[in-house]
């Protein structure tokens, strides 16, 4: 079941309450908030009071997308107790982490070990809590390919850490979609994007509906609601967003055939 929404890291130079407002205007339903910029780790007040916002506009908060980078953060004096804390008080259901800052490629048995290790500590005390933690699926970490995801999860076997999805740059829709498929009893969010072919070519997510539509059929077969965030728009453009918006509700109803007529 596909949970529309936008990831507040969209528009960091944006309020809160310009995200929420831009949030309901595209008729999306939940939001992510990110940890770099409107709720930073440990600002308790802050993050209730994002979390009452988001709620009492009717909208969801779907995640707390936080920085914490295992194997890294912890070292650089960054407490994880604090950052779920703060997801609590934000009343997240979910925390976005990464898995370490070297590529599955590059990571040995013992950075590995490091980082199964450290994350099987914290996803026991987000557990305690309720709390769920997901790996972001992202280049440079041990989470960077769809191999690397199942062998990392498999590998944890914790029932409190999954994985974040989006589409592999330069990869078309029978690459990401045999990978969707591979890692799919896992994802529990995802990024919403058409940058193609390049991460620097930022394009229209109507440009890229036949892709989606592919992807969002496989990730729709989920029966728990699963957070699909608009991440970046061409330009960071607020227009742009409504627009994308647009093509993911429509995308979401499956209605394909009337985003190629208003292509």
């Amino acid at each position: 079941m596909i949970l529309p929404g936008v990831a507040s890291v969209t528009f960091r130079d944006r309020t809160p309450q310009e995200v929420v407002k831009l949030a309901l205007e595209a008729g999306l339903s939940g939001i992510e908030w990110g940890g770099d910029i409107h709720v930073p780790s440990s600002e308790l007040k802050q993050a209730a009071k994002i979390g009452n916002l988001t709620r009492v506009s009717g909208l969801q908060v779907s995640a707390y997308g936080s920085y914490y980078v295992v194997g890294k953060s912890k070292e650089e004096g960054i407490r994880f107790i604090d950052v779920l804390t703060t997801a609590k008080m934000l009343g997240a259901p979910m925390i976005r982490i990464w898995a370490g800052k070297k590529s599955s490629r590059d990571a040995n048995r013992i950075y590995r070990r490091k980082i199964l290790d450290e994350t099987s500590a914290i996803a026991d005390e987000a557990g305690r809590h309720g709390v769920l933690l997901a790996f972001e699926f992202h280049d440079d970490t041990l989470n960077d390919t769809y191999e690397s995801c199942c062998e990392l999860l498999t590998d944890l076997a914790h029932p409190q850490v999954k994985t974040y999805w989006q589409p592999r740059h330069g990869a078309g829709p029978e690459s990401n979609g045999a990978g969707i498929e591979m890692i799919l009893s896992w994802i529990v969010g995802v990024h919403v994007f058409h940058w193609w072919p390049k991460v620097e070519v930022r394009l229209p997510l109507q440009d890229g509906a036949d892709h989606w539509k592919e992807y969002l059929d496989k990730l729709s077969s989920i029966s728990e609601a699963v957070p699909c965030n608009l991440e970046f728009v061409k330009e960071n453009s607020p227009e742009q967003f409504l627009k994308d918006a647009g093509t993911l509700l429509e995308l979401k109803r499956g209605d394909l055939e009337q985003l190629r007529g208003e292509g």
